[in-house]
């Protein structure tokens, strides 16, 4: 006897859901996570957020551009509700967490219809359920999220980052990054006392991840095929205070040296009041850890560290500095820095324009200061115009372009292991002949510059694959290598 199959109707369908996520590393980490998450709970994971029900936009609240590009962002997807799918916008995050306290900031959200904090992140799936139903019309189905719908109510600051988004930091991950390359959170949230910056107001105070945990995501990430693994977290180098009551970072990255998987190891974020010798020992004691660090210094003026409550002098970041070049020698250093502080004279930024000429910088990116609303420079007058600010960056930037030039002229003749990313996107390669972009130690993904690849069978190789080829051409930042 045959049966007719009974078509599904629309409340009937699995739920489709998209995310975009913007800002930085950090952010990433947790998208996947909610990704994972979702994924787990029955949900259809859409790349365009026109074919979903709900967007969730894990937004970036750190700086008033950063703060632009969400608003820009939440409106545009907002059009998608009026003839698409997409029914409902979720804003996540950073930003979400940062109105709390600062309300002025809440125009920048204004396009969402539901907001969730980071203490909501367990929950996620369940709250996306119910705003599916919902919007499907369901009976019986009580409006979704209500408690949640207008975000957080009370701010981060001189708090602990919720103990359920503590949870939430081991559950599984849907990697939307490159496959071969991953990002991994080793604490949350910062206890600096930076007097320009509100990551604390967002993030709470810094809470380690245990180094067991750690080290089981490292293994779970290298059976996933991450072949490099870049250690990240507000502050990398104060990793285990809070926890184990001293600094631990030297302690976890001996513990990570023993999972086999990973080719490349990376720290990022070191703020440099903690790097130690020790932990520069073991950087050099293993060739899997890059001879890199990222280390924003912010400012080299010794009035302005101390305006900025940095915790170190001028005297005592050149010697930092002095011992990075000892212990790695030959190895990449980043750093930022901000133009335009509160009280920044022209002797102060000539200072810090003679410290960048001095090219101790592989690479750098410079900040206009922006007031962030709360923080203690926000107490500060301005002395600053934005157009001196402008013309400050830019010519922190033209110093550091000449000092990259001349160290990427060094490197023609150079032999490096390299790890191929993939294709030139959009095949639109500066480089004839060079399709293929590739990195070696010295260049962290996404932020720093990249390598050009040629060779007869460079488009035949995977991302993630290494191979040993000789730098033949240099640009300002990029390289040119070819095959051997």
């Amino acid at each position: 006897m045959s049966m007719k199959s009974k078509s599904k109707t629309h409340s009937d369908a699995p739920p489709v859901i998209s995310l975009i996520n913007l800002g930085c590393a950090k952010n990433l980490v947790d998208s996947e996570r909610i990704l994972g998450n979702l994924a787990e709970s029955g949900f259809l994971i859409a790349q365009d957020p026109a074919v979903a029900e709900v967007c969730l936009v894990n937004t970036c609240g750190f700086i008033n551009d950063a703060r632009e590009e969400t608003a820009a962002v939440l409106n545009e997807l907002s059009q998608l509700k009026e003839d698409g799918s997409l029914k409902t916008l979720v804003a996540l995050g950073c930003l979400v967490e940062r109105v709390a306290d600062a309300p002025e900031l809440n125009r920048f959200l204004s396009a969402a219809d539901v907001r969730l904090g980071f203490k909501e992140y367990p929950r996620i799936a369940q709250i996306c359920h119910d705003l599916i139903d919902e919007a499907r019309g369901r009976d019986g189905v009580k409006r979704a999220a209500d408690a949640q719908r207008g975000g957080p109510t009370s701010s981060a600051a001189k708090k602990k980052v919720p103990q359920s988004y503590n949870d939430f930091l081991v559950s599984p991950r849907l990697r939307i990054g490159s496959p071969h390359a991953a990002f991994l959170k080793i604490s949350e949230g910062c206890s600096n006392p930076c007097r320009f910056c509100a990551i604390p107001r967002m993030r709470g105070l810094q809470v380690s991840r245990p180094i067991e945990k750690i080290v089981e995501e490292t293994r779970e990430l290298a059976e996933g095929g991450a072949r490099e693994i870049s250690l990240i977290a507000q502050d990398t180098t104060s990793y285990g205070r809070d926890f184990y009551g001293e600094f631990r970072l030297a302690e976890l990255l001996r513990a990570l040296s023993k999972v086999k998987g990973p080719r490349w190891y990376r720290l990022m974020y070191a703020y440099p009041r903690y790097l130690t010798e020790e932990m520069l020992d073991v950087l050099a004691s293993d060739e899997r850890f890059c001879p890199y660090i990222d280390i924003p210094l912010q400012h080299i003026s010794d009035p302005m560290l101390s305006a900025m409550a940095r915790g170190v002098t001028k005297a005592q970041t050149i010697a930092l500095l002095d011992l990075i070049a000892h212990k790695l020698p030959g190895g990449a250093i980043r750093t930022t820095f901000i133009v335009g502080f509160p009280g920044e004279t022209e002797n102060d930024f000539k200072e810090l324009l003679d410290f960048v000429d001095e090219g101790r910088f592989t690479h750098a990116g410079v900040f206009l200061y922006s007031t962030e609303p709360l923080t203690p420079a926000a107490k500060m007058p301005e002395t600053v115009p934005l157009a001196e600010k402008k013309s400050r960056r830019d010519a922190i930037m033209l110093a550091q372009r000449e000092v990259s030039r001349r160290r990427t002229q060094a490197r023609v003749g150079q032999t490096l292991e390299l790890m191929v990313d993939g294709a030139v996107p959009d095949g639109k390669s500066p480089v004839k002949d060079a399709a293929v972009l590739a990195r070696s130690q010295f260049e962290a993904p996404e932020v720093d510059g990249v390598v050009y690849l040629k060779g007869k069978t460079a488009n035949k190789l995977e991302p993630g694959a290494f191979v040993n080829a000789r730098i033949i051409d240099a640009m300002d930042y990029d390289l040119v290598a070819k095959l051997l």
